[in-house]
């Protein structure tokens, strides 16, 4: 029998259940990505409360779309209250779901964790978050000092400061900001 965590490690949360959406079952879902394709391909999910540490399996029988949200309909969600009972519930998918993409492309939960590094091995740390901006994403990137004390580090995820992207390895080659060459040096 699997634990939860493993259930979930096999999975990539794509949203949210905010809130019920009319009298016959139906809830809103605040999506977490960006790739319309995948919430309309919605089939067999995982429903999980952080909060609460409840899960249950479920079949997704309807999708539309409405503004920035989408309005879904569950097998056996037939009344208001039934899909009251839902909210705050994240939506999982099988990781193997997700459309194939390019060996330079990614998705932020395949950067999560990864080790990141200078070009001349310094270790910069680990990536803690995706910060998306207009102009580009931001690798959040924690060094752990001691058991209480971490240094944050921000790259852009951005051609000119990625030497490297190693998908496999799970390790990430930055260039040093030049900012940040030699804070030691006497600028006088």
């Amino acid at each position: 029998m699997k634990r939860l965590d493993d259930l979930l490690m096999e999975r990539i949360d794509i949203g949210k259940i905010s809130n019920s959406h009319g009298i016959n079952g139906e809830v809103k879902l605040f999506p977490y990505t960006n790739l319309s394709e995948v919430i309309f391909a919605l089939d067999n999910v995982l429903l999980f409360h952080p909060e609460k540490k409840k899960f249950f399996f479920s079949k997704v029988i309807e999708v539309k779309p409405s503004n920035k949200l989408y309005i879904l309909r569950f097998q056996g969600v037939e009344t208001i209250s039934e899909a009251k009972n839902l909210q705050g519930f994240e939506v999982y998918i099988d990781k193997k779901e997700m459309p194939e993409i390019e060996d330079s492309e990614y998705y932020i939960y395949e950067l999560i964790g990864m080790l990141v590094k200078y070009e001349d091995g310094e270790i910069v740390g680990e990536v803690k978050d995706i910060m998306q901006t207009k102009a580009n994403d931001i690798l959040m990137i924690e060094k752990k000092i001691t058991e209480y004390k971490s240094e944050e580090t921000l790259i852009p995820l951005i051609q000119n400061f990625i030497v490297e992207m190693d998908k496999k390895n799970n390790v990430i080659i930055a260039k040093r900001m030049e900012w940040m060459e030699d804070e030691t040096q006497d600028k006088d």
